[in-house]
C-alpha cells in the first residue's frame, strides 16, 4: 500500500475506552502504563520512518464521545480548515470521533474540503480519493456501531450484576465496604455512626442536630470535613442500610454536551431485597424517614430563634423559591421579599402582617367551600352505589365486545368472512370497547373524587379548624409555623410592580390533603 513520505504533519492521540480499562488492570497489578505515552512513541516512530515534519502534536487529556466535549479535537479540525497541515497521524480513524452523524459530518468536511490526509500506523486516507466517502462513511459507521456494543455490553453487565445484588457504584456506601465479588458488608469503623443517624433521626432531632453530634463525637464524613444536612437527608432516604440494592433510580441524559441527572419512575428500578446485611431494622429505617419527612421546623441561625411564621410555607409566585421575612428598623412593619434576581422586575414586598392574615384567610374560604360542598351533598343521597352498579353493566357489555371480537377471528378461519369484512368489524368492535373503557375509567374518577370530599370533610376540615383556632390562641412563632405546615404544602405570593396598595397582593394556599 503507497504510504506518502515528508508531509507536514499533526499528531492526534486519544484514549480509547479498552485503553482505559488496560490502564486501571495494570494499576491493580501494581504496573505502570500510559496509554498516551506508548501512542505517541508508536506515531514519532513512524514519523521519523515516513521522515514526516511533525507541526504540533494535540494529546486529548478530556474524555468525551462528542467533538464538543473535546478542545483538542476542535483546534485539530481548526487547523485542518485552515490548510496548516497537509496529514494528521492519528493510531486508528475512530480516535478522531466515532460520536453521532453530526461529528462525522463535521470531520468529512474539514478533512475533504481542506484535501487533508489522515494517516495510522496500518491505512491512509485521502480525501481526493474517489473512494474516500465510501471508506470514511463506512469506518465511521462501523465505530459509531461498536460505541454502541459496547455500551450495550456495558450496561448489560451492570444491570446483571445489580440484579444479583452486586454493588457496582463507584464507592460503596458510607457505612459499607465491598468485597472482591461486590458485595457490600458493614464497615466495623462507621456501621454504628450509621445506626446513630437513623436513632437521633427517630428520636426528634433534625439535621442539623444530627451532624453537629456527629461531628462532636469525630465521625468524619464521606464527603466534605464536616458532616452537611444534604448528606444526613442522602444517608437516612437510602433503602441499602436496610439491606436492600435498587440500582437505576437515576439517567444521565448528555444535553448541549451536558449530562443531566433525572430521576427515573420506580418501574426502572432493579430492586434486590436483602442483597446484603442490614445496618438497620426496618422499623428503624421507617421511623427515621417518617420522622424525616414530618420535620416541621424551618432551619435559622444558631442562637436565633424564628421570627416568621410563614417561613418555608410562602413560596414567590414566579420562581417559587421561599419568601425571606425582612425586619426595617425605620419602619414599623416586618416586610416579606424574593431575594431571587430574576424577579426584582416582577415582584414587590409585602407586609408581612398582611399576608399572614391573607393566609389564614385563605383557610377560612377552604373550610367553608368543603362545608357548602357538604351541605349540598347532604341534601342528595350518594351516588356512588349507583355509579358502581353501572361500572358493572358496562364491564359485563365490554366482555360480550371482546368475546364476539375473539369469534371475528375464528370466522375469518372459517372462511365466513373475508378479510375486509374482518377489518371493517374489528374496527367497529375495538372502538365500541374503547368508548366503554373511557366511560368506566370517568365513572371510576368521580368515584374517587367522591370519596376524597369525604375524607376532606371529616379528617382535613376540622385539622383546618383547630389550626385556625390554635394559631389565634398562641404567640409562639414556632408553634404557628408548625400549625401552617401541618396543614398547607405550600402558599405563593404574589404582588406586581404596577399595584400600588399595600393590601393589593394574591395568595394561592396548596393543602396538604
Amino acid at each position: 500500500m503507497y504510504r506518502p513520505k515528508g508531509l507536514n504533519i499533526d499528531i492526534y492521540l486519544r484514549k480509547s475506552r479498552k485503553d482505559i480499562d488496560e490502564e486501571k488492570r495494570a494499576i491493580e497489578n501494581g504496573e505502570d502504563y500510559d496509554t498516551l505515552s506508548k501512542h505517541r512513541n508508536q506515531l514519532l516512530a513512524i514519523a521519523k520512518k515516513e521522515q514526516h515534519l511533525i507541526l504540533e502534536i494535540h494529546e486529548e487529556v478530556v474524555s468525551g464521545e462528542f467533538i464538543s466535549e473535546r478542545p483538542k479535537i476542535q483546534q485539530l479540525i481548526r487547523r485542518v480548515e485552515s490548510g496548516i497541515t497537509e496529514a494528521v497521524l492519528v493510531m486508528d480513524l475512530d480516535r478522531l470521533g466515532r460520536g453521532d452523524m453530526l461529528d462525522q459530518g463535521l470531520l468529512d468536511r474539514a478533512f475533504r474540503y481542506s484535501e487533508t490526509k489522515i494517516i495510522t500506523p496500518t491505512d491512509f486516507y485521502d480525501p481526493s480519493d474517489d473512494s474516500w466517502e465510501l471508506v470514511f462513511g463506512v469506518k465511521s459507521l462501523v465505530a459509531r456501531q461498536e460505541l454502541k456494543a459496547i455500551t450495550r455490553r456495558l450496561q448489560g453487565g451492570r444491570h446483571n450484576s445489580a440484579s444479583e445484588g452486586k454493588s457496582i457504584s463507584k464507592k460503596p456506601p458510607f457505612g459499607y465496604l465491598r468485597d472482591e465479588n461486590l458485595k457490600l458488608y458493614p464497615d466495623p469503623d462507621n456501621a454504628w455512626a450509621v445506626k446513630k443517624m437513623f436513632e437521633l433521626m427517630r428520636d426528634g432531632k433534625g439535621r442539623q442536630a444530627v451532624s453537629n453530634e456527629l461531628d462532636r463525637l469525630g465521625v468524619k464524613p464521606p464527603f466534605t470535613e464536616t458532616w452537611s444536612p444534604s448528606t444526613i437527608s442522602e444517608i437516612i432516604k437510602n433503602e441499602v442500610y436496610m439491606g436492600h440494592l435498587i440500582w437505576g433510580k437515576f439517567k444521565s441524559q448528555k444535553r448541549n454536551g451536558k449530562y443531566i441527572r433525572k430521576r427515573t419512575s420506580p418501574e426502572e428500578w432493579i430492586v434486590k431485597e436483602n442483597a446484603h446485611e442490614a445496618i438497620v431494622s426496618k422499623e428503624l429505617w421507617d421511623a427515621a424517614n417518617k420522622s424525616h419527612s414530618s420535620r416541621l421546623r424551618p432551619s435559622t441561625k444558631v442562637g436565633y430563634s424564628l421570627s416568621n411564621p410563614l417561613a418555608g410555607v410562602l413560596r414567590c409566585h414566579c420562581c417559587d423559591y421561599s419568601m425571606l421575612n425582612t425586619p426595617r428598623k425605620d419602619r414599623p412593619n416586618s416586610y416579606v421579599r424574593c431575594t431571587q434576581k430574576s424577579c426584582r422586575d416582577k415582584q414587590k414586598n409585602g407586609i408581612l402582617a398582611l399576608v399572614e392574615e391573607r393566609v389564614l384567610l385563605g383557610l377560612r374560604e377552604i373550610v367553608k367551600s368543603f362545608e357548602f360542598t357538604e351541605e349540598k351533598r347532604e341534601e342528595s343521597s350518594s351516588v356512588i352505589p349507583i355509579k358502581l352498579k353501572i361500572i358493572d353493566k358496562k364491564e359485563t357489555e365490554k366482555a360480550q365486545l371482546n368475546k364476539q371480537k375473539d369469534n371475528l377471528h375464528d370466522l375469518l378461519e372459517q372462511g365466513v368472512y373475508d378479510i375486509k369484512t374482518f377489518k371493517s368489524r374489528e374496527i367497529i368492535l375495538s372502538e365500541k370497547i374503547e368508548k366503554i373503557e373511557n366511560e368506566i375509567n370517568e365513572l371510576k374518577e368521580e368515584i374517587q373524587q367522591e370519596e376524597m370530599y369525604s375524607k376532606n370533610i371529616n379528617e382535613y376540615v376540622p385539622k383546618v379548624k383547630h389550626v385556625i383556632e390554635a394559631y389565634y390562641q398562641t404567640d409562639d412563632i414556632e408553634k404557628k409555623n408548625q400549625l401552617l405546615k401541618s396543614v398547607l404544602e405550600k402558599a405563593t405570593y404574589l404582588r406586581k410592580k404596577e399595584w400600588k396598595e399595600l393590601d393589593h397582593f394574591e395568595i394561592h394556599l396548596f393543602p396538604k390533603i
